[in-house]
Formats: structure tokens, sequence, C-alpha cells
């Protein structure tokens, strides 16, 4: 079951929306201010918050900024307001959607699934990302430590990465950790090495 948070400070649509998308088949939240969603939040992961735009105290668009400050949960604006400018801010804050009140829970129902669908998408994104960036650093500091063994050791590529690769080995570790590792080492002598002079 999707689990849903509706922030809003009109409690008549706050109720309406909650129980419409509850016979929907949704797992339904909801916060009448910004700091009740924060505290709601911090509790428990929602696939999807539906913030409106206009609250007292804390505005939706700086409730939207302190999830996207760390990077969850995803977040849609449903607001009375239609100016483009309010549009764009809830964009550049990293909204999935933007849809305009009066809503009823038909409408809202395929918009909540392609904006959580949006949101896997993008999260599926970036891991995909943070992987290929630990592999490409991992394969960095391999080939370093690999020079550095042929500068040190006076061999040539192949044993030099061999000699890398029996000490990963010995030890039943990843290569990459072993080069990492290992490059950490030397810069720690040579820091103390520029201290001592």
């Amino acid at each position: 079951m999707k689990s849903v948070l509706i922030v809003d400070d009109d409690r008549v649509i706050l109720n309406l929306l909650a129980e419409g998308l509850r016979d929907s088949g949704y797992d339904v939240s909801i916060a009448v201010s910004g700091e009740e969603a924060l505290k709601l939040v911090d509790c428990r992961d929602f696939d999807l918050v539906v913030l409106d735009m206009r609250m007292p105290v804390m505005s939706g668009i700086e409730l939207a900024r302190k999830f996207a400050s760390v990077g969850r949960p995803p977040f849609v604006f449903l607001s009375a307001f239609d100016d483009a400018s309010v549009v764009r801010e809830a964009a550049d804050v990293g909204a999935m959607g933007y849809l305009i009140k009066p809503v009823d829970v038909p409408q809202l129902v395929p918009f909540i699934e392609a904006s959580i669908a949006r949101a896997r998408d993008i999260e599926a994104l970036r891991n995909a990302r943070d992987h290929l960036e630990k592999a490409l650093t991992l394969e960095q500091n391999t080939r370093t430590a690999v020079g550095i063994i042929m500068v040190r050791k006076g061999l040539d590529r192949k044993p030099a990465f061999n000699y890398l690769r029996t000490r990963a080995r010995s030890q039943r570790r990843k290569i990459g950790d072993v080069a990492e590792e290992f490059i950490a080492s030397l810069e720690d002598n040579n820091r103390i090495l520029c201290d001592e002079k």
C-alpha cells in the first residue's frame, strides 16, 4: 500500500481528500501545518507528500525546501494559485508535479500515481549514479596504486597490478578497497614527513 501525506491548513479539503484516497487504497496521513508534517516525516517514510502552497507560519515552499535539503520525501503541490512564477518556484524547489485546486479524488489518483512513479525513477537514477561514481573512484584508485607500485618497485604495469591483486586476495578484500587504503597510507606517510621538516 502506497503511503501519502497530505499537508493543508484547510481541514475540510484535508479530510475530504484523505477519505477519498483511503477509499482508493492509499495509506494516508494528514497534517495541518508544516511543523506537524516535519514531525510525521521524521517518524516514517512516505511515497509522496501532497503540499498546499499557502499555509500560515511555514509555507508549502518552505516545507518543500526542507524536504529537498535532505532528499526525501518526494512532494507535489496542490494549490489554488496558478500563476507562472508560483509554478516555476515549485518546480525549482524540486516538486514532482503541480495541480490546481479544486480537484477531486478521481483526478488526484492518476496524478499521485504518476508522481510516485517519477520519484521512484529519479531515486533509481540517483542510486545508479552513486554506484557508477564509486566504481569510477575505485578504478582510478587502482590505477593510481598500480602506478605508484611501478615506480617504487621498478615493475611493469602487469606485474604491479598482480602485486596489488595478490595483496587484495591474501586479505580477502576487493582490489579497489586495498588500492584506496594503500594510497591513503602513502598520503599519511607524506604528511608525517612534511610535518617533520
